[in-house]
């Protein structure tokens, strides 16, 4: 869609992510670029439609001649789809370049089968483009979260170490555009990363808790693949005995013990008040484990941070990351703050993040 933006572009581009609305003197030392070859950049990103002057705002850089007008990234330039599921349901979501939701459904799922899932979408897409005004010649293209706790048959239908390219090629022939898919927890982590609390850290590490927990590791701003390339990098759920595992399981085992008949992480939202303190009880418990486990693996990785996301409610989430405790000097934990909708979230971020943001 922008086939010109060379490194220098993406490095603007990147650093207007990481900061919002910056003066070029800015973008200048947060990219590594001279002021003049940041005007050069800037002005053809103005060109392209990418970025846009605030009219109303001045920046004074302390040197002679005018104050400079702030730029930012032009939210309606460019729209990307992005989708989550699980067993049951199906997450379709479009944001703009700003990183606003333009347009969101939810709908149940038969199967989680690559099939299915691409059923789901095309009846979706006419609902998402009409509430969200998204026009074709902007779309960057579409992501896909592919759930990391599914049954056996339908994980391997969506085995990305071997079926990566054939699973792009069904989905971008079918939905007449670029399709772009990782594993749920790094493509969460991407989406914090272009919209979320990620943009604040070089170096962190994703803790993601769905039926099982997964992770993905991000340097320099980048996802980490590992050796072979693929999307296990940063799987942190072997750090925890399957019986003491602080996993979505684990909670739902309790709730169902305590009378709280639990079928999906996505009944945690219409649970009757009297199971708040099941939950409540499990997240110090979790909260303990989780710390424990991370306490050994944070000194060997050192991140700046520690993002917890996943299925789990927003306000679990955020309890959990309250609750665990570090020693000194130990990574900042945060949980996410991209919603309910985090796994179509951050699948959206993927095309923003392949095709805008520099890749090396």
């Amino acid at each position: 869609m922008f086939p010109h933006l060379t490194h220098g572009h993406r490095k603007v581009l990147e650093a207007l992510v990481r900061h919002g609305t910056a003066a070029r003197a800015e973008l200048a030392e947060a990219s590594g670029y001279t002021r003049p070859a940041v005007t050069n950049l800037v002005r053809d990103l103005m060109d392209w439609g990418l970025v846009e002057e605030d009219n109303g705002a001045y920046v004074h850089t302390g040197r002679r001649g005018q104050p400079q007008k702030p730029v930012s990234l032009r939210s309606g330039a460019a729209y990307a789809f992005g989708i989550g599921f699980t067993t049951g349901a199906l997450d379709l979501v479009a944001m703009d370049l700003g990183g606003r939701v333009v347009g969101r459904t939810r709908t149940p799922l038969v199967e989680p089968t690559p099939r299915a899932v691409l059923e789901a979408v095309q009846q979706q897409l006419e609902s998402a483009y009409g509430k969200s005004h998204v026009v074709r010649w902007r779309q960057l293209g579409f992501g896909i979260g592919v759930a990391s706790d599914l049954p056996p048959e339908q994980a391997q239908a969506w085995n990305l170490a071997y079926r990566r390219e054939e699973l792009i090629s069904y989905f971008a022939n079918n939905l007449e555009g670029p399709v772009f898919i990782e594993a749920e927890p790094l493509a969460c982590g991407i989406g914090e990363r272009v919209f979320g609390i990620g943009a604040r850290y070089q170096t962190y590490l994703i803790v993601h808790i769905g039926l099982e927990i997964g992770g993905a590791l991000f340097i320099e701003g980048r996802p980490f693949r590992g050796g072979q390339g693929m999307s296990g990098a940063g799987q942190i759920g072997q750090f925890f005995s399957e019986a003491e595992s602080p996993d979505g399981r684990d909670l739902m085992k309790l709730l169902t013990t305590a009378g709280f008949g639990v079928g999906d992480l996505s009944d945690l939202d219409i649970l009757p008040e009297a199971a708040q303190g099941v939950i409540e009880d499990w997240t110090h418990s979790a909260a303990a484990r989780l710390s424990v486990g991370l306490a050994k693996l944070s000194p060997f990785l050192s991140p700046d941070a520690i993002i917890l996301t996943g299925r789990l409610s927003p306000s679990i989430l955020k309890a959990l990351a309250e609750a665990m405790q570090f020693g000194e000097g130990a990574p900042v934990v945060e949980a996410s703050r991209l919603g309910a909708f985090q796994t179509a979230i951050g699948a959206a971020a993927l095309p923003v993040f392949c095709n805008l943001l520099p890749q090396g």
